[in-house]
């Protein structure tokens, strides 16, 4: 505890509040995340960013890293790269699915930015397309693959190259000057990563529905208070 404070009062960043309002702080933050879990659950979790508009909309960045930053000491939430999950939120696999598994992420990862389907997968390693489709998605809610649309995943440290690139894109001006100022349209994306429209567009909606970026008019924005953490 900060030395000359009350007992029960405690520093979180820059704040000071009251240990009980820490502690409804901290339920707020469980709760929000349980209802993400029940509403989404085949989600990895929620980034940084995600959470504080869900549970902490008014507080400054800064409490709401010392808040997580708590609750991931106490064992309370846990991390998977960028994202935020309570205890127990992952997939099991058997011993057949790891070892298929292991199989199709190189496949995924060699695919780049344009990687494979579920039934071009299932067809290279000669298994049924609903058992692929199923492990993709537990392999998804362990965080090691992204579902851009129906059918299609993203090898992990392809989303991370891509959420770098949209963050250099944005940083150095690429957005055509008729979008919003600090955000990127579609067809500038597209020519910096060489895929077709429909491809780079379903790409900045997945980075909208993650809460990565937000979508005004025809330009992605960055959100302030997201990062694709590792």
């Amino acid at each position: 505890m900060p030395a000359g404070l009350p007992s029960d009062v405690v520093r979180i960043g820059d704040l000071v509040i009251l240990r009980r309002h820490l502690d409804a702080l901290r339920v707020a933050g469980l709760t929000a995340l349980r209802k993400f879990h029940d509403d989404l659950p085949d989600e990895p979790g929620a980034d940084i960013g995600r959470l504080r508009r869900m549970a902490w909309p008014t507080m400054d960045d800064g409490p709401v890293r010392a808040l997580v930053g708590g609750l991931l000491r106490d064992g309370e939430i846990q991390r998977n790269g960028p994202w935020l999950h309570l205890p127990g939120h992952s997939a099991a696999l058997s011993e057949e699915d790891e070892a298929l598994g292991q199989r199709l992420l190189p496949d995924l990862l060699a695919g780049a930015y344009d990687p494979p389907w579920v039934r071009d997968l299932a067809r290279r390693h000669n298994q049924p397309e609903d058992r692929v489709r199923v492990l993709l998605r537990k392999l998804m809610r362990r965080g090691e693959v992204s579902q851009i649309v129906k059918d299609l995943f993203y090898h992990r440290d392809r989303v991370r190259e891509l959420a770098a690139l949209l963050a250099r894109l944005v940083a150095t001006g690429a957005s055509p000057a008729k979008g919003v100022a600090g955000g990127i349209e579609a067809a500038a994306f597209r020519d910096a990563t060489g895929l077709g429209r429909k491809r780079a567009i379903q790409i900045l909606e997945f980075f909208d529905r993650v809460g990565y970026t937000r979508r005004v008019r025809d330009t992605h924005i960055p959100r302030a208070d997201a990062h694709w953490e590792l």
